[in-house]
């Protein structure tokens, strides 16, 4: 109902992105990254039982479980997350910062932590935007309610969606806007650098 409101005119869509707009005092910037996790010995991608080993083990830093139904589907400290893509890829959903070097302070002490985990599971992690192990019918599924929604109706809009949902780990940089020529300058900028860096780590 929400987005039907907003979608109804433009100047609600307008409207929406100004409430966004902060101080320049208040600007924060956060970071989504996500990691695949592979068995050691079989070289597979990780099913949820394995998940719910390294969401038990991860409890030991700090992190508390959240959970749909009965399944423990997500991790919370402060205002992290740790949550599952849809092909149980790991994903760190960092809090509202002040600047890049907390959130390199972040990510670092995520990686650690995570790090600790595989050793102790015997598992290995991968950071790279596409997995080239596993084939998408290979793929561990994660048991959200959404993914199985995205999962049946995706497909009939994009004939990669699956890949794209099973087969990628990316990350996502979050920042705030001061005004809509503050906005337009950042989205310009960064929509000009992301072919930069994945031709660079490609």
């Amino acid at each position: 109902r929400m987005i039907n409101e907003y979608l109804d005119s433009k100047i609600n869509i307008v409207n929406y992105f100004k409430k966004g707009c902060k101080k320049e005092n208040h600007l924060k910037i956060g970071v989504e990254h996500e990691k695949f996790l592979f068995k050691d010995n079989s070289k597979k991608r990780i099913n949820f039982s394995t998940v719910l080993k390294l969401f038990n083990y991860l409890t030991r830093f700090g992190w508390k479980p959240k959970k749909e139904g009965k399944k423990t589907i997500s991790l919370l400290r402060n205002d992290q997350n740790i949550t599952l893509e849809p092909g149980n890829q790991i994903e760190l959903s960092g809090g509202k910062l002040n600047s890049l070097h907390l959130i390199c302070d972040e990510s670092y002490k995520f990686l650690n932590e995570l790090k600790q985990a595989c050793k102790n599971l015997n598992l290995q992690m991968m950071s790279t935007s596409f997995d080239p192990i596993s084939s998408l019918k290979n793929v561990p599924k994660t048991p959200k309610q959404r993914y199985k929604i995205m999962t049946k109706e995706m497909p009939k809009n994009g004939k990669l969606s699956l890949e794209m949902m099973y087969q990628t780990a990316g990350t996502q940089i979050n920042l705030d806007y001061k005004s809509e020529n503050d906005f337009s300058k950042k989205f310009k900028l960064i929509s000009n650098l992301v072919p930069l860096s994945i031709a660079i780590f490609a």
